[in-house]
């Protein structure tokens, strides 16, 4: 799979720019978090970090759709952990897509590692720019990532090196006041013989005692941040309502591309959404929390495993009971396995992309071994985790069959009708052309993707 492009162009620096100008307009304290460099014609990011004053984010927000509307923005999406807002603006009409991240101050699980106020004020002029000053720019970068992200890509490691060299008396002043006098002395120790590896393993240390350090300078504002913290992951990820879900399943026959599809669509929505194309979560048929049902009876000694899957068809339905115990099983795998790997995925604000999902039982029942009638079929798929979109590919039988020789045109014919059938199940199923390049496959699917997921900006005046 090909990785995900991230132009930055000049759209995206007249967007930036105007932005920061609304920004200075209003008074709004606001600094340009790390990757600033080259800013506005070129960045080396996907996006930009801005943090801005607290308690000033609804403003923001209104300035920064102001600015989308300005430049003929069609949709925006808006995901939120604690105090951080990620802003994406993208078009249907082309592939235009930006990544904006609105962050109140820095808070980590309700705990302010810096206060704003002490940030701000060591803040200094990038061209027209608020940006931190060196040291707070070093420290502030170290100790992001790792009691964030518990980690240090190599060219972050570059950066604090150099910096660091230049400024480590200051740095170290910084880290006190975090850290405390001897964990700080450690850390700068490390990083004086460059020894990222054991800062990133007692990054739980780091953590844990920036924390506490947080909670003795603030403790009744750091409870209740904290609480708000809780309360916040509990709704996202227990109750998980579908507002957080980005959930997407693909049907199709033998033949018609949809390895090739996923693949490509996969790729698409990591540049529409500006992410990293491990946020894109592709699963086969289903979460498979429960394992194959021939797997279970191998290791039971019961029957042997038949992997040969060239013929999906190779083996007789089911036994009535046989095939209702069958359907039950994977059942239950959609339904628990289903509710814990969206949850995952609703966490990491992931996309979740099905190849093949529960409808496969009601089109193509042989495929499971299930004998069993079409309103029993439906009816289970119907007591499960529902995409908000399933995409189902379409071509004429005969081009369906000479690309894959697996299904007779019959049996193309009669599953093509059964799809139609689906269709009927509600409006969230969309009918995809597969008699088109797969680069066409994906600029239509795009495009219910993003009215199905995203805000249209409202047309004014």
């Amino acid at each position: 799979m090909k990785k995900p492009i991230y132009d930055w162009g000049n759209q995206h620096a007249a967007i930036f720019d105007s932005y920061i100008h609304a920004l200075d307009g209003t008074g709004i304290r606001y600094f340009i978090l790390r990757n600033y460099e080259g800013l506005p014609e070129y960045n080396e990011s996907k996006d930009i970090d801005l943090i801005i004053e607290p308690g000033k984010y609804d403003h923001a927000a209104q300035l920064l759709l102001q600015v989308f509307e300005e430049y003929k923005i069609e949709y925006y999406y808006v995901v939120k952990y604690e105090r951080v807002r990620c802003w994406f603006g993208m078009n249907a009409s082309d592939d235009f897509a930006i990544h904006i991240d609105l962050i109140e101050g820095y808070v980590n699980k309700g705990f302010e590692i810096f206060e704003f106020e002490k940030l701000y004020n060591n803040t200094v002029k990038y061209k027209e720019y608020d940006v931190l000053n060196q040291p707070y720019d070093i420290a502030m970068l170290l100790l992001y990532k790792v009691i964030g992200a518990k980690e240090l890509k190599d060219r972050y490691r570059d950066k604090i090196s150099v910096g660091y060299k230049q400024c480590c008396d200051d740095v170290k002043e910084i880290l006190v006041d975090v850290l405390g006098n001897d964990l700080a002395v450690q850390v700068c120790s490390r990083l004086d013989s460059n020894d990222y590896e054991w800062i990133v393993q007692h990054s739980s240390e780091i953590s844990k005692t920036s924390k506490k350090i947080a909670f003795r300078k603030h403790p009744l504002n750091t409870v209740k941040c904290v609480v708000e913290f809780l309360v916040e992951k509990m709704y996202r990820i227990v109750i998980c309502p579908p507002k957080f879900r980005k959930m997407i399943a693909l049907e199709a026959p033998d033949g018609t591309g949809k390895s090739t599809f996923i693949d490509t669509l996969a790729v698409t929505l990591a540049e529409t959404f500006v992410c990293d194309i491990e946020k894109v979560h592709v699963y086969h048929f289903r979460p498979s929390l429960l394992p194959n049902l021939g797997e279970v009876g191998e290791k039971a000694g019961v029957m042997k495993q038949d992997t040969d899957f060239e013929n999906p068809h190779r083996n007789k339905p089911a036994n009535p009971i046989s095939s209702f115990v069958r359907l039950i099983y994977y059942w239950l795998d959609y339904v628990i396995g289903g509710a814990i790997c969206i949850r995952k995925d609703v966490q990491f604000d992931r996309i979740t992309i099905f190849d093949r999902y529960i409808y496969d039982f009601i089109v193509d029942p042989l495929r499971s071994r299930i004998a069993l009638p079409r309103s029993v079929r439906v009816l289970f798929s119907k007591i499960v985790q529902r995409p908000q979109i399933v995409f189902v590919l379409n071509a004429p039988a005969e081009v369906i069959y000479k690309r894959k020789q697996e299904l007779t045109i019959d049996e193309i014919t009669r599953q093509q009708r059964e799809f139609e059938r689906l269709m009927l199940m509600g409006d969230y199923f969309f009918m995809i052309d597969a008699n088109q390049p797969p680069e066409k496959m994906v600029q239509d699917a795009r495009k219910i993707i993003l009215s199905k997921f995203c805000n249209r900006m409202e047309k004014r005046g």
